[in-house]
């Protein structure tokens, strides 16, 4: 049955300015755009759907984030709200209470931040006791680049004053120095506290699925990515997309420490540019370092004199040797590479590898990989200039600019920190940069991301570098048309243009035409997948 569209504001994203009057579908596929008297002659049997005045525009495409950690907005205490050791340990008592979680189960917390806690600084496992000391507790930072456990939960995992600090990775310490104080920096130390988490946790998996993909589908996104996925996620999410459980697309990046190989063997139905059932494999995943906020992404000038001493600069978390081998497996089995890159030490450290990895893989169709930077909160205009030559996406992560910029001009000054998320650095050099939210760090609303990079405005009111700033239209593509370029599906996604998918967001109202501070806010009516309704609020 075709279905035919009209009386709303249409935003196709082909051209700044560009509309018409009605779009018909047929088959989940756009199959006319233009007049409303020629819709209805093109699909005079069509199912008339009235849009009452709501802007109907391309659905919005996620280039990065973590959809499997999505499912902490169900299972854990959100603490991103806290002030004090005091109100994490209230909010983590009564999320376990709540719950009835006992001693087989854990007690997690998510989204804590030291830089908004009264004390300044991180909890530790004394703290976290006083949530329990029978049930395991892990409170989680807001950048997922560290963690704290209790003492149960540290005993589980077997880290003891015996355990060495893992390469690129570190376990605070006790006044001592070798007690462990239950924090856990960076993934090579977390991984021992999930690896008994996780198993711990018992989910009706088919239910919670469909939960996790609402997260997305509430804010308009038709594409999003599983962008760390180790072989358990990996399973998971073939298991669903077999189950025809997933409503919206899902790309996978098996990580680097994880047998990708292995991986992209035994689900080699999705290791393609296609999809199964809503589920493709679309590259590997490396990190070159960790959080600017914790204080852990590398940089090549000092961070702000703090706990760690003069001269501190963070620390990359892979050798160079190390690095060109991973990249060389991407390169050479024609797969698109994602690296995590905050800092500018770790961004020049990808730069300088893959131009050399490049150049030495025998793959003729190297070229047209799109190895993409994740974050680049301190990038440099020089490395931005470096990026058109190899075919790089910068996907950046504008949502710092409000939330932690802050704490990125104390721990960088105005110079370096006020000019976080340069969007306006990458488009000069005709790049095509995505936004993301690395959900589950913030919630994956694409519209704050545009305001953010529109506004370049801190929460604490400071106006950032105004020469960064970007128009509400170029936001818009960095959230619809340049996903679809990242992903390799500009053929099909990002546009609304005859023989593209109909995959739609519907909104209150054009973002073009809100006031610029209604934009963080702006309500999505409906969420749409090759035609059909799979989110409605």
């Amino acid at each position: 049955m075709k279905k035919l569209y009209f009386n709303g504001d249409f935003l196709p994203m082909t051209n700044e300015g560009d509309s018409f009057e009605a779009l018909v579908v047929e088959d989940g596929v756009i199959a006319f755009t233009g007049t409303l008297e020629d819709a209805r002659a093109f699909a005079a049997d069509a199912d008339q759907i009235d849009l009452d005045g709501a802007c109907l525009m391309p659905g919005i495409i996620d280039p990065h984030s973590h959809i499997a950690g999505s499912n902490q907005y169900v299972v854990a205490a959100q603490l991103e709200n806290c002030k004090s050791f005091d109100e994490i340990v209230e909010a983590m008592r009564a999320f376990g209470e709540k719950n009835n979680i006992g001693p087989d189960s854990v007690i997690m917390g998510v989204s804590y931040d030291q830089n908004s806690l009264a004390e300044g600084k991180h909890p530790n496992r004394h703290i976290l006791d006083q949530v329990s000391t029978e049930i395991p507790c892990v409170a989680i930072h807001a950048s997922s680049h560290m963690l704290v456990a209790n003492t149960k939960l540290l005993e589980l995992a077997g880290i003891n004053a015996e355990t060495a600090d893992p390469e690129g990775a570190r376990y605070g310490r006790e006044a001592d120095g070798v007690t462990p104080d239950g924090f856990c920096e960076e993934p090579n130390a977390m991984w021992p506290v999930f690896g008994q988490v996780q198993p711990r946790q018992k989910f009706d998996m088919d239910k919670m699925i469909l939960q996790m993909q609402d997260v997305y589908l509430e804010h308009g996104i038709t594409t999003c990515q599983e962008g760390a996925t180790t072989a358990d996620y990996a399973a998971l999410f073939a298991g669903m997309a077999k189950k025809g459980l997933l409503k919206m697309d899902v790309v996978s990046y098996p990580m680097h420490g994880e047998d990708v190989d292995k991986i992209l063997s035994d689900y080699a139905e999705f290791d393609s540019h296609e999809y199964t059932n809503h589920f493709r494999f679309g590259g590997l995943k490396m990190f070159f370092d960790g959080s600017p906020q914790g204080r852990t992404a590398w940089m090549t000038e000092p961070y702000a004199p703090g706990d760690e001493g003069e001269g501190y600069c963070g620390y990359g978390t892979i050798s160079d040797d190390d690095a060109y081998d991973y990249m060389r497996k991407a390169i050479d089995g024609n797969h698109q590479l994602l690296a995590h890159t905050n800092g500018d030490a770790a961004a020049d450290q990808y730069l300088r590898v893959y131009k050399r990895a490049l150049e030495d893989s025998p793959n003729p169709n190297k070229h047209e990989l799109h190895p993409v930077m994740v974050h680049c909160q301190t990038a440099r205009r020089d490395q931005y200039e470096q990026m058109p030559e190899i075919h790089m996406i910068p996907t950046i992560f504008t949502n710092h600019i409000w939330y932690w910029a802050d704490v990125h001009l104390k721990n960088f000054g105005p110079e370096r920190g006020g000019r976080v998320s340069a969007v306006r650095d990458a488009l000069d050099f005709g790049l095509r940069p995505t936004f993301h939210t690395d959900c589950p760090v913030l919630r994956p609303n694409l519209f704050e991301s545009v305001w953010c990079a529109v506004k370049r405005v801190t929460k604490n009111g400071v106006q950032l570098d105004e020469s960064q700033k970007i128009s509400v239209y170029e936001g818009l593509e960095c959230i619809t048309k340049n996903g679809a370029f990242q992903y390799g599906e500009e053929d099909r996604k990002g546009t609304l243009e005859v023989g593209k998918l109909a995959d739609f967001c519907v909104v209150e109202h054009n973002p073009l035409k809100v006031d610029i501070d209604d934009l963080r806010d702006l309500k999505v009516l409906k969420t749409i997948k090759e035609g059909e309704i799979v989110w409605e609020a």
